[in-house]
């Protein structure tokens, strides 16, 4: 059974994306597709950065605590979309549900919403469809966790129901999870009060493969023509999620384990150069670096993957100079009220991943740089000075 269709107003974040992706010089559609790589890769090196830093029991905790934070922003969405004021029932529930589930972006197809119980199959979900290709054991470590971390996900949705005004108790099974089992055809939500009968035959669940339908298409361009709906509406909350799931890591690193927040946080982001380099000596056309301007180059591009765009100017004495007059990750912690110490941790870790570039490109012994001027700390332009022995 599926629920009522309702028209989704334009994103006031639109102009946002539109103009980082004029920065970027990308389309709406690409950004998108990017941004969804980016964002369920970040959450996987979030675990694998938390895990051997906190512990497995403290790591799965805190990166669950972003997952909430992320339902938080989902049902604050889908009782404005709905024009909701307080949750009455399952079914409202279930339909906040679905649409946050929806917004993912995944497939959900509500099999039945009633006054004692909620049935959803997700056929198809970003993550893992988006999600790293690392080796294979490390992804099913972390896959492992992901069902579990549907329930947490799930578990705060029905509080925050709870504060808007649900009195009966909800009980939540999800008997399979696409993630963690490769030959489920659906992950099974399901939601029942006490009332609800445990006897009562679960909706069949459809024997069919939606990544097998696709093809050759891009994945999420297909999702959205099967959700009826278009990259307008889903753009903007991949974009913006990347960098909220930036912050909500570090938010968790600062609140729980403060003295070791920083050094934790530049770890995640030590993560990324290495494996940014190939591809960009290779879409560069760079053989052997020789010049300020081949390491310029390669740092705007490595930012570019940040989704920070840089003018690259070369001066007249052979240095080179990158600006940028827009840092998403500082304007989108502005959003979410960000303390000043995101603010000095984002330039840290943007001195430490561009020494991490030159590391990973064996220059580090010749070429230098110097950060003249960062938006994170105040000013109007972040402004890198690249030079070469």
């Amino acid at each position: 059974m599926a629920s009522k269709a309702v028209k989704s107003a334009p994103s006031p974040f639109l102009p946002f994306m539109d103009a980082h992706a004029k920065a970027l010089k990308m389309n709406l559609q690409d950004l998108t597709v990017e941004a969804l790589k980016s964002l369920f890769g970040h959450v996987y090196y979030i675990w694998r950065t938390f895990k051997p830093a906190l512990g497995e029991k403290d790591g799965l905790k805190y990166y669950g605590n972003v997952w909430a934070a992320l339902a938080d922003m989902s049902f604050d969405g889908a009782m404005a979309k709905f024009g909701l004021k307080e949750v009455k029932d399952l079914p409202t529930l279930g339909r906040i549900v679905e649409d946050c589930f929806i917004g993912v972006p995944a497939l959900y197809i509500t099999r039945r919403n009633t006054e004692t119980e909620h049935v959803g199959h997700v056929q198809w979900c970003a993550n893992p469809a988006y999600g790293p290709s690392d080796c294979t054991y490390c992804r099913h470590d972390y896959y492992r966790q992901e069902v579990y971390l549907t329930y947490v996900y799930i578990w705060e949705l029905i509080e925050k129901a709870k504060k808007a005004g649900l009195k009966e108790e909800i009980l939540v099974e999800l008997p399979s999870g696409r993630c963690r089992d490769g030959a489920a055809c659906a992950c099974q939500i399901i939601l029942r009060t006490r009332a609800a009968n445990p006897d009562l035959p679960l909706p069949e669940v459809e024997r069919k493969f939606i990544d097998l339908e696709m093809g050759n298409q891009e994945p999420v361009a297909y999702i959205l023509k099967k959700q009826k709906r278009t990259f307008e509406e889903q753009g903007p909350g991949s974009f913006l999620g990347f960098f909220a799931v930036d912050f909500l890591a570090w938010l968790q690193l600062f609140l729980n384990v403060k003295p070791k927040a920083k050094d934790i946080y530049l770890k995640l982001w030590q993560t990324f150069p290495k494996m940014w380099i190939k591809d960009a000596k290779l879409d560069l056309e760079i053989g052997k670096i020789k010049t300020a301007e081949d390491i310029a180059s390669i740092i705007a591009y490595c930012e570019k993957k940040k989704y920070i765009a840089f003018k690259q100017v070369k001066n007249a004495d052979g240095t080179v100079t990158l600006t940028s007059e827009a840092d998403p990750f500082v304007q989108v912690g502005d959003m979410l009220q960000a303390p000043p110490a995101y603010k000095a941790d984002l330039a840290a870790m943007d001195e430490d991943f561009i020494a991490n570039v030159l590391k990973a490109t064996r220059t580090d012994k010749k070429a230098s740089f110097k950060i003249k001027s960062h938006i994170a700390k105040g000013a109007k332009t972040t402004e890198i000075v690249v030079s070469m022995k």
